[in-house]
């Protein structure tokens, strides 16, 4: 496993683990409709209700498709992050941010994240800014992006370019984090 996907796997369990001393010991989503996913335990009463918890995923995740679009390599990192588990996203903080992390919850989820990384890269592209794929939401109008370039964790508001950097790099970034059981949306 590399670095990225460890990191998450460790924010991850940290995350579970939040919940070991209630009775359901696990996270629990609703959304409008059934939305399968390989993360589900169980469903609740209702329809769109799940127990849940991160699953490895068993295919590799890819980007070829985006990559040729933009006539770029996406940095391995991003599949790393992208592509390790199946999970609804979660709420986290450090010191000097609170957000929700995006996950992927199933295959439609993963084409709806590709068609937003893509949207996202071609207003980048056309506003001559560095290209950026983001990995998490504010809970305001900003959004944490992994820079291409550098690698660096960055906060931008979309269209314009990085207001601060967060971290050196993605592992170290989701080291930092403390997750927390507020319902992400």
């Amino acid at each position: 496993m590399s670095k990225t996907s460890l990191a998450l796997e460790a924010l991850l369990t940290r995350y579970k683990n939040l919940f070991s001393e209630e009775a359901s010991s696990s996270p629990y989503v609703e959304f409008e409709s059934d939305w399968p996913s390989e993360c589900i335990i169980d469903k609740g009463s209702k329809v769109g209700s799940y127990h849940w918890k991160p699953t490895k995923r068993k295919q590799a995740l890819t980007f070829s498709d985006l990559e040729k679009a933009l006539e770029i390599r996406f940095p391995q990192d991003l599949y790393d992050f992208y592509g390790s588990f199946w999970s609804n996203g979660v709420c986290v903080e450090r010191d000097d941010i609170n957000f929700s992390l995006i996950q992927i919850w199933n295959d439609e989820d993963e084409q709806q994240l590709k068609e937003n990384l893509l949207g996202h890269a071609f207003a980048k592209i056309k506003a001559k800014l560095p290209l950026t794929f983001f990995i998490g939401c504010t809970f305001g109008d900003e959004v944490i992006c992994l820079d291409q370039e550098t690698g660096n964790i960055v906060l931008e508001k979309p269209g314009y370019a990085a207001s601060r950097i967060l971290s050196p790099d993605l592992p170290s970034f989701l080291i930092s984090l403390q997750p927390l059981k507020d319902n992400y949306s």
